[in-house]
Formats: C-alpha cells, structure tokens, sequence
C-alpha cells in the first residue's frame, strides 16, 4: 500500500547530516549517564541544569499557541479549496474523540486492577455532583485557555486567507518551515537527558526535603498504604506509579500499532521503532513537553510517511499535544487511585468511571507542556468526593507523583500515538473513498 511507503535515500549532499543524526542515540545515553553522575557531587549542576531546561521551555511554551496557529491555518485553507472542510474535519474529531474516550476507559481499568479497587463504593458519594459543578468551574478555560483561543483566531484567519492568496501562501510557508526545523530540535536531545539526568540523581533528596517540612510532609504522614511516610517509602511509591504510568501507556501504543498492523500487513513496526519512534521518544521523555517535540514530530513524519497529506499531518500531528492526548488522560486515573489510597481513601470502579466525563472535557484544556496533570489535580479530587480532610493531602500527593518520570510516559505517549492515528485516520479515510467512488454514491469524508 503506497500511503505507507518509505521515502527514498536522502541525496548524497545531505548524507553526512544523517550520519551526524545517527550518532545522537550514543550521544543521549552519554548525556543520561554525566547528568546521573556529575550531579552527584555538585548540586549546582542540578540548579543550572533546571533552570536551563525550565526557561527553553518556559520561552517554547509561551509559543506553543503560535504553533497551533500556524499549524491551523494552512491546513483550514486546504479543506476550504477542497469544499468540504466542515465534514472532513468532523470525521477526524470525532474519530479522535472515540479513541480519548477509549484511553479514559483503558486508564479506569487499569487503575482497577492494579490497586484492586471494589466495583463499588462503600461510603457515600456525591461524584456526579460534584463532577458537574468542577466541570462548570472549569468551563472559563474554553474563553481564556490559549489553545483554545489560537484555534479561534485560525478559523477566523483561514476564512480571510482563502481570499488573501498572499497570506495564505505566507502562513504555509511558515508551517513548512516549521516542520523542516524538526531536524534541528533533535539536537537538543542530549541537553534534555542532562537535566533529567541531574533531576533524577536530585530526586531523593528533594522527597526528603519535602517530606520533612514540606508540602508533601502532611500528605505523607497519613499514607501507610503505599509506605509513604519516609523519603524512602514516598520514593518507592514515586517508582512503583511511574512503573505503572509506563507500562500502560505502552501497552495503549502497543495496541493502537498492533491495530494498524492488523488492517495493513505491509506496515513495517520495525522501520516504525528506527526510523520514527527511537528518533523523537528521547526528545519526549526527556523533555516531557508535547509542544516542544512539535516541530520534530512533524519533521519525522513528513520524512518517515510521505504520503500522509500536508492538512491531515498538520492537523493530527501538529495538533497531538492538544487533540491527542491520551497518555495524559490514563495518568490522570492512575495517579487518582495512588493518591487516593495513599491518603487511605478507597476508590470503586462505579466513582472512576463517573468522572470519565470531566477528564475526557478538562483534557482539551491541557497545553502539552511539563507538569500539566497539575491542571486536574483539584477538579478529579472534587469529582471524587475526597472527604475534606484529606483533600489537601490528595492533591499534594497527586501533584508530587505527576512531575519527572510519569510526566515523561505521558508526553511520549501523546505524540507518538499521533503518528499512528495520522496513519489510521489516513486508511480509514482513503477506504472511504474508494467505497465512495465504487458505489458511485455520495462522496465520503477523505483527502485529495
């Protein structure tokens, strides 16, 4: 099948820069292992590497509505010369819409069965409530969330460039650009794997400092459950849910390629896992910032999968950190039920699928930047009718377990479902069209 063929080799002229990439990989490692090791012994290390990492993506993310912006536009004016913008990009919100929900259900079910959960409660409840009234409260956030206003301002701007050729060739221009930088923004992988490097190394002695006499101290205090109640317990129950964030978001990726495998044979997992996957996950993981890797994704895509088109890539891929963000979504029920039970409050099956709804919403809400499950924190602990008590501590410990390992599961978990959902959507959508074309009825959602 031609949509998933491999581009050819690269000209002779542009095969050094390859030969540079290739070397990336060891490079990474290096940069892991000095960040674990200098960090050790020097602490102003770890404080010079955070602040690097803290203000490049402090300065990217303010940028990030740029992107969805420029990401947005061109590919609005495309669907508008095809004529049928409004249908086709139904189709893809929908069907991207099915599978979050699918990741909500997959994220309460593994949060069942890891912590053994009862399917029902055995204290009374007031989850629909209050899950309706921290939805409302979170409503601002469709007028006031950048994403969400860098979308208004792209419909409102494709409608005028379709008139204005200049300023939509312009904005194309600069989406292309956008997607050859991705080159670039792989270089920055070593740098990222510094820090998180030093971070890690850093991360016992801040759960100590943290525990005695710091916002976690209260939270840890009444967690006999999951061993918190020391630096070392806390960190034990810091890697026994980052374990558990980890092999959940790879077992929803394994599925969603074991999928595409299964309607189209020819599709290589291999070349999938060298030429895309261990290209951009280091970048992901290292960084946990969807928006960062944006560029990368989109570069690594158009390179690997030529035949996905320019709106349907710009559109999924360039908007993943946003649209697709399912990694995120199955964090948000696993660190519930850690916190929960290490604040000794016990879930039920029934109270988490109650609040699928307002994490399938507040998830179009999240930037796809480091630290974004923080956005929930205090919704999902009044949806789940955390008794008053031990709300604090339940937020406290939700906030704790989301930064450094889980929140890197999370964003390689998002991007990179991305690109097989771009090449999903792309199936279905030329399916369509041929069923379309041999019924000679009338025409299906489905890209020129």
């Amino acid at each position: 099948m031609t949509i998933l063929a491999p581009l050819a080799d690269p000209p002779r002229a542009d095969r050094w820069r390859e030969r540079l990439r290739a070397l990336l990989p060891v490079a990474t490692l290096l940069a892991l292992a000095l960040g674990l090791l200098v960090s050790g012994g020097e602490t102003s290390v770890t404080r010079w590497s955070t602040r690097a990492m803290d203000g490049l993506l402090r300065w990217y993310t303010t940028l990030a509505p740029v992107v969805i912006f420029v990401v947005l536009v061109p590919t609005f004016v495309s669907l508008h010369r095809q004529g049928r913008p409004g249908r086709l990009l139904a189709y893809v919100i929908g069907w991207l819409a099915l599978k979050r929900l699918a990741a909500c259900l997959f994220g309460v079910v593994v949060t069942w069965l890891v912590f053994g959960l009862p399917l029902l409660p055995s204290h009374s409840t007031g989850a629909p409530f209050e899950a309706a009234r921290a939805l409302y409260s979170a409503s601002g956030l469709v007028v006031s969330s950048p994403c969400f206003l860098a979308l208004y301002a792209g419909i409102v701007t494709s409608f005028a460039a379709v008139r204005a050729p200049r300023v939509a060739r312009a904005l194309e221009r600069a989406a292309d650009a956008l997607e050859r930088a991705g080159g670039a923004v792989q270089c920055l992988v070593p740098l990222f794997m510094f820090g998180l490097g030093a971070y890690l190394r850093a991360l016992p002695a801040q759960l100590a400092a943290q525990v005695h006499g710091g916002p976690l101290a209260r939270a840890s205090a009444g967690a006999p459950s999951l061993g918190a109640g020391s630096a070392g317990g806390l960190m034990l129950s810091y890697l026994l849910v980052s374990g558990v964030v980890g092999a959940a978001c790879l077992a929803f990726h394994a599925a969603s390629l074991l999928r595409m495998k299964a309607a189209a044979p020819e599709f290589s997992l291999r070349d999938y896992f060298v030429n895309y996957w261990l290209k951009v996950y280091p970048l992901l993981w290292a960084s946990c910032s969807e928006a960062l890797a944006t560029p990368l994704n989109l570069h690594l895509v158009r390179k690997c999968y030529p035949a996905v088109p320019q709106e349907l890539r710009l559109f999924v891929v360039g908007l993943g950190g946003w649209l697709n963000v399912n990694g995120t979504l199955i964090c948000v029920f696993v660190m519930a039920g850690a916190a929960a039970r290490a604040v000794g409050h016990e879930l039920s099956l029934l109270e988490l699928t109650l609040v699928v709804p307002i994490v399938f919403l507040l998830g179009y809400v999240v930037p796809g930047m480091p630290g974004e499950l923080v956005l929930f924190a205090t919704p999902i602990g009044a949806a789940l009718h955390i008794p008053a008590r031990l709300l604090p501590s339940f937020i406290a410990l939700y906030i704790g377990f989301n930064f450094g390992l889980p929140d890197s599961f999370r964003s390689g978990q998002n991007s990179t479902d991305s690109c097989v959902s771009a090449l999903q959507l792309l199936r279905k959508l030329t399916r369509h069209r041929a069923r379309g074309a041999g019924s000679g009825g009338a025409a299906r959602p489905a890209l020129s």
